[in-house]
Formats: structure tokens, C-alpha cells, sequence
């Protein structure tokens, strides 16, 4: 049903033959957006999608459409531009939704950072940059699930897609002039791809992990790996089944029983997944010794760090694009880490990077 006004129409899809006829007249550049809703799972709901193809907009509805597969076979397409803003939560909703990683994906906010200093510009400054456009007032907290979507949601989610092609063709623009479109296509290359993440690699993330000896950490492995696994089948959100730190204060036991379960976990976790933990803990102290993880950076590395960091951000500013693109903390870390192990930059720190920085931090990090 068309929606919006004489420049723009609108249409609201909530059939499969609905989906399918208007996926065979898109074009083959479309901007392209989710609205989801992620309170109380693992997992992001889908609440709609919405997809811009020159000047007609089509809101999908999860709550109604049921064959997806001209949709999924669209977004597969390497002969079709998808343009995005800010794309790796809608990347995890579609893989989760529908099982796939679209392909061919440009992401107009990171783009923007390559012919600008900012890194994580926002839709509605970068359209107001861009194509001198303002928007209306974000739905930031609006019910997606709700139907029928009120006058407010339709505008809003209608805006949010409305722009981004004329953007990516800004964008293109702009990229060719400075000539880094190779360095954005680079970093796309991993960044327009979402893979789920391995549940047995949690235990990592978990604060004061690396204090833990190897013998602890092949149990706090085993136990997040099995709180990963429920979260996921139970669609709630991780601190739903159980903490970390409860999880560490297990870790940290040598054996485990009903009453040290009692003593370490509030009651009703205890309850319902007791046996489930204790079994974890058990694997755990049958399982091969993980390696120990990397301790905090010494003073020296610190100082290493800055300067590594410094150089960078020099750089950054005198090529007049996004410092974080050289220069954030967790990437020069990953890099000096790398470079004690095996004397060699990290992947990050390879390809277009290496010809920025490569020699200067290659003379840092050997010194």
C-alpha cells in the first residue's frame, strides 16, 4: 500500500507473494535497514526491514511473511549493492533470522571515516552532512513489534533507509578523490561479515581471567562454554542464566558439590541449573590445559603503547580521516602482542596499514 508523499512511495509487505514481486523490481544498488527488538533474549527479534529502491521504500514484515528466500537470494547477490549505516547488528539480526551473510555490503558510517575525522557519525548528522538533509526526531525506543506500526514509526523507518544511496554515491565519490576506496573495500572485506561467535572462546572476555591458572581456566572455559550453549537454546540474555562471576568464583573451586553450589550461587540458579553446572565443572577438570591468558601490559609495553598510538593518530590527522581507524587502544595492543610472539605486525596492522605505519612501528616495537 503506498504510503508517503508524491516524491516517495511507500509499501507495506506482509505476504510471501508480496516479498517476492517486490524484490524482482528493486535495483541493483538498494539501502537497506532492520528495526529489532533485543530486551530480554540472546537473540535480536526481528521487527521489520525495510529496503530503499530508487524512489520507493518497502517495510517488510517479519511478523506475517514466512518464505524469505527472494529476500535471502537478493542479499546474496555479488552483482547487487547493499548500503548500510552502521551494519554489524543488522548483519547479526539477518544471519540469526534467516541464516545467511548478505554480500556486496557497503556501510556508509564506517566509509566515512576514511574522507573524515569522525568515526562513528550518526545517520541522521552524516545525511545532514552528505545530502543536506535534516531528520525527524528518532523512534529510539519504539515497540517494532507492535502492529500496526503508528504514523511516527512509518516516517521514521521510511527516513532511515531513504537516504543511503544517494550517501554511498557521495561516498564513492569521495573515496576515489582520496584515493582510498582499496583500503575501505579492505576492511569491508571482514567487516560486512558476521560469523557467530565460538562459545568455547567466552571464558577470555571474563574479567581477572588471565590471574587463573591453567587448570582454572580449563574449568571456567568449560563453564561459559555451557552458559554460552544455554543462553543461546534458552534465548536469554547471559547474566539470565547465570554471571560471571558466579561462574569464576566455580572456576576457582577444585571440586564442586550441591553445597558449594549452595554457598557460591543464589538459590534459584543453584536450582534449575545445579546439575547442569556441576557437570561443566567436572569436564572442566577432565579437560586438556588451555594456555594461560595474556597478563596486563608491563609499564615498558605501556609506554611502548602510547607511542605506537601517538604516531598513528599523527598520521591519522594529517591524512584528515578517523583516528580510530590507526590508532584505537585494543588494536595497538593486539599489534605490540603480536609482535612480541612472533616479530611480525598483526593482521590488523597488515595490508593498507603496513604501508602507513609498518616502518615506524617495526622501529618502535624493536627497540
Amino acid at each position: 500500500m503506498p504510503y508517503r508523499d508524491e516524491e516517495t512511495s511507500v509499501f507495506w509487505i506482509e505476504t510471501d507473494q508480496e516479498l517476492a514481486d517486490a524484490v524482482s523490481t528493486w535495483e541493483e544498488c538498494v539501502g537497506l535497514d532492520t528495526e529489532f527488538i533485543r530486551t530480554d533474549t540472546f537473540y535480536p527479534i526481528p521487527g521489520l526491514y525495510q529496503v530503499a529502491s530508487g524512489a520507493e521504500i518497502f517495510l517488510l514484515d517479519p511478523l506475517t511473511i514466512e518464505n524469505w528466500q527472494p529476500f535471502a537470494d537478493y542479499l546474496q547477490d555479488d552483482t547487487k549493492v547493499k548500503v548500510m549505516h552502521a551494519c554489524q547488528e543488522d548483519l547479526e539480526l539477518i544471519n540469526h533470522h534467516l541464516g545467511i551473510n548478505p554480500v556486496n555490503i557497503f556501510d556508509t558510517q564506517f566509509a566515512n571515516a576514511f574522507v573524515a575525522t569522525n568515526y562513528s557519525l550518526s545517520y541522521a548528522n552524516l545525511a545532514r552532512r552528505l545530502v543536506d538533509v535534516e531528520l525527524e526526531k528518532q523512534e529510539t525506543r519504539s515497540n517494532w513489534l507492535q502492529r500496526p506500526l503508528t504514523e511516527e514509526q512509518m516516517i521514521y523507518a521510511a527516513d532511515d533507509v531513504l537516504h543511503l544511496v544517494p550517501m554511498y554515491e557521495a561516498l564513492c565519490d569521495a573515496l576515489d578523490q582520496c584515493g582510498r576506496a582499496g583500503w575501505f573495500e579492505q576492511d569491508m572485506s571482514t567487516r560486512g561479515v558476521y560469523a557467530e561467535p565460538d562459545p568455547s572462546a567466552y571464558y577470555a572476555q571474563v574479567k581477572r581471567a588471565w590471574q587463573l591458572s591453567q587448570r582454572e581456566l580449563a574449568r571456567l572455559q568449560a563453564l561459559c562454554r555451557w552458559r554460552e550453549n544455554a543462553a543461546r537454546h534458552y534465548d536469554q540474555p547471559r547474566n539470565r542464566i547465570v554471571w560471571d562471576d558466579h561462574l569464576m568464583a566455580l572456576a576457582l573451586e577444585n571440586q564442586v558439590s550441591s553445597e558449594t553450589l549452595q554457598r557460591l550461587l543464589p538459590k534459584n540458579i543453584g536450582k534449575r541449573y545445579g546439575q547442569a553446572l556441576l557437570d561443566a565443572h567436572a569436564k572442566g577438570n577432565e579437560a586438556p590445559l588451555p594456555d594461560l591468558l595474556a597478563k596486563p601490559l608491563t609499564p615498558g609495553q605501556t609506554a611502548r603503547v602510547k607511542a605506537l598510538r601517538a604516531v598513528a593518530s599523527d598520521h591519522a590527522s594529517h591524512l584528515g580521516f578517523a583516528t580510530e581507524l590507526l590508532a584505537r587502544r585494543k588494536d595497538v595492543e593486539q599489534c605490540l602482542r603480536s609482535y612480541l610472539a612472533s616479530a611480525e605486525l598483526s593482521e590488523h596492522f597488515q595490508g593498507w596499514r603496513d604501508g602507513i605505519l609498518g616502518d615506524q612501528f617495526r622501529q618502535i616495537l624493536s627497540s
